[in-house]
């Protein structure tokens, strides 16, 4: 019957003012249940824009558990299995994009179009399970270093043969792995575009694993955080992450020097360098460290933050100062277009004072060919 809101009852139409709506909850319900027409699709933008998992506890079948962790904040942690009474539950999950999992215990996700997952490892993953759905995007696997838990490289493999379109991944914690380089990786490695390590406890044996089983994926964009004293060949492992085009490094002075030197990407354009502070030498590590990163990125390098952080003898940061300008110089002159360089300083009253000749370096006018300076010190 024609009327008035005729026009509403165009798919196209009333996709673009639901998504309007996207958020407000109260009008998406009120629009789910004023007309017919607009129950599914209301309904579908509704339940795709949950960010808890506590609508679906009525929904779920008493086959399952639910559990709260406060280890993950706001998330809600599921354990589920399949029988026949899921049939509400998957009519309004197969919207919901984003869930945190301990552990998946049977042969299907129950999420079908699932794009980021937070996923527990507190033991081995089943045969049988499905934890990955194929939609998969994003995925964040927390690593508690259980003795029973996959070594690292098995769960890898099983999250990108479950989920070949995975573009994001990121590890956080400490990993177990099989402790033997991993073959050569396999070509559905070739989606992940963007790791993040910052957050991973990673030892020498774990760090060899992943450059390994990771290195022929298209990473662009890599954040990593690097201990002292890594036990390991770094010969052994070929020239790294030859797509690298982003890199955000900080930790061990010499862990973060020996894998810099072991990069094989000649297209880096941004870098973020965060080493840990040494109490004496400063100057001598940088001057070793600098040329590393011309000689390596010269040509490519565009924005670089470096920052300088203690402890150390407050009369070093003068040469230190100096020693990390006359060293970029070759950078500038190649086309770096930003610099930031962040000092960190004791907690004090008193602001930084530097000799003249090393101010004069750290003001904006000091460096014409740059289109953006800055400089700021850090407690």
């Amino acid at each position: 019957m024609r009327g008035p809101f005729e026009t509403l009852c165009i798919s196209e139409i009333l996709a673009v003012i639901l998504d309007g709506l996207q958020g407000d909850e109260k009008s998406l319900y009120h629009m789910s249940c004023c007309c017919r027409a607009f129950t599914d699709p209301a309904l579908d933008v509704l339940w795709r824009s949950m960010h808890s998992f506590a609508p679906f506890i009525s929904l779920i079948p008493q086959s399952a558990s639910f559990a709260n962790d406060s280890r993950t904040t706001d998330h809600d942690l599921l354990k589920y299995r399949l029988s026949n009474d899921w049939k509400t539950f998957d009519k309004y999950a197969d919207c919901y994009t984003r869930l945190t999992v301990i552990r998946g215990q049977d042969g299907c996700h129950p999420f079908p179009k699932l794009r980021s997952l937070t996923y527990f490892l507190s033991g081995p993953i089943s045969p049988q399970a499905k934890p990955f759905p194929p939609s998969l995007r994003s995925l964040t696997l927390v690593c508690r270093d259980a003795i029973d838990c996959d070594p690292i490289e098995l769960v890898l493999d099983r999250a990108v043969a479950e989920a070949p379109r995975l573009k994001e991944l990121r590890i956080i914690g400490l990993m177990r792995t099989m402790r033997t380089l991993h073959p050569t990786p396999q070509p559905h490695f070739g989606q992940i575009e963007s790791l993040d390590l910052s957050k991973a406890y990673i030892r020498g044996p774990e760090l060899a694993t992943l450059c390994t089983l990771l290195s022929q994926a298209p990473i662009s964009d890599l954040k990593i955080h690097l201990q002292d004293r890594l036990d390991i060949n770094w010969d052994a492992i070929p020239p790294m992450f030859p797509a690298l085009k982003q890199l955000d490094v900080r930790g061990s002075m010499s862990s973060i020097t020996l894998f810099m030197s072991r990069l094989a990407t000649t297209n880096l354009h941004t870098l973020i360098f965060q080493p840990d502070g040494y109490y004496q030498g400063v100057a001598t590590v940088f001057d070793y460290l600098v040329p590393i990163i011309v000689e390596t990125f010269g040509k490519s390098l565009k924005s670089l933050d470096f920052h300088i952080n203690g402890p150390r003898p407050r009369a070093e940061d003068s040469d230190v100062i100096k020693s990390i300008f006359q060293g970029l110089e070759p950078l500038m002159e190649g086309g770096l277009q930003s610099l930031r360089l962040f000092l960190q300083v004791g907690s004090t009253l008193r602001p930084v004072q530097f000799p003249p000749e090393v101010q004069s370096m750290l003001e904006p006018s000091a460096w014409p060919s740059l289109k953006h300076f800055h400089f700021a010190t850090k407690v």
